[in-house]
């Protein structure tokens, strides 16, 4: 008796499950992860392993049509050493386009980016999970300072968080740093991106040998 009921609940469950649409993939499929190499060799002159990051995005549709679905492929150059403890790396983003001519399914999305991280080995190693993204070119001792003080420069940009309306809601959250980037004054800037994902713009002035805030500004966290 209790086996017949248990090969009953069984079937309905699988059978609950058969009727629920599956989630679309987060990943690319083997097909399209096999035309990104194809492309990329004809296109590219061998840069040694290729260890492209695919990542799946879904963009949802309007009422009864289907959600498009985005699908980018990064590929991140060595790391090169800058002066001494900055590494550099090129990144390249590229993306799908499935209804393209075979040749033609990929392309570059955007110019090429640099990423910079401090190590402090002869060599730079492997990449940081969170990486620097440099949006403008800068010197690199500039840089070297920001990536070293942006910590204490964030915790006296709260201060000025307090007084602008835009940033006061997410003055006591939790920021990392995701950019570097130069204000149109001149100013480098640092780009913070909250826990909520909003980013707060923190530009920088140099006095004497001191680095302090100079201005921020803060937008709201995308909601789409």
């Amino acid at each position: 008796m209790h086996k017949r009921v248990a090969a009953v609940l069984a079937a309905m469950q699988m059978g609950v499950a058969m009727a629920q649409p599956q989630a679309p993939a987060r990943t690319a499929t083997p097909a399209e992860q096999e035309s990104f190499f194809d492309w990329y060799n004809a296109n590219h002159e061998a840069r040694g392993l290729l260890r492209p990051q695919f990542t799946v995005k879904e963009d949802a549709g309007k009422r009864g049509k289907r959600s498009a679905r985005q699908v980018t492929a990064v590929v991140d150059g060595p790391a090169q050493r800058a002066v001494l403890p900055l590494c550099r790396q090129p990144r390249s983003v590229y993306a799908y386009h499935a209804r393209a001519r075979k040749d033609e399914r990929w392309s570059e999305a955007g110019p090429p980016q640099t990423l910079v991280w401090i190590h402090h080995q002869p060599q730079c190693g492997a990449q940081p999970d969170n990486p620097v993204r440099l949006l403008q070119p800068l010197q690199e001792m500039d840089i070297l300072m920001l990536l070293q003080s942006y910590r204490s420069i964030l915790g006296s940009a709260r201060l000025l968080m307090a007084g602008n309306t835009s940033c006061a809601p997410s003055r006591s959250r939790a920021f990392r740093l995701a950019g570097l980037d130069r204000g149109k004054d001149g100013l480098p800037v640092l780009v913070f991106e909250s826990d909520i994902a909003s980013e707060a713009r923190v530009s920088v002035r140099r006095t004497r040998n001191e680095l302090l805030p100079w201005a921020v500004a803060c937008t709201a966290p995308d909601r789409q």
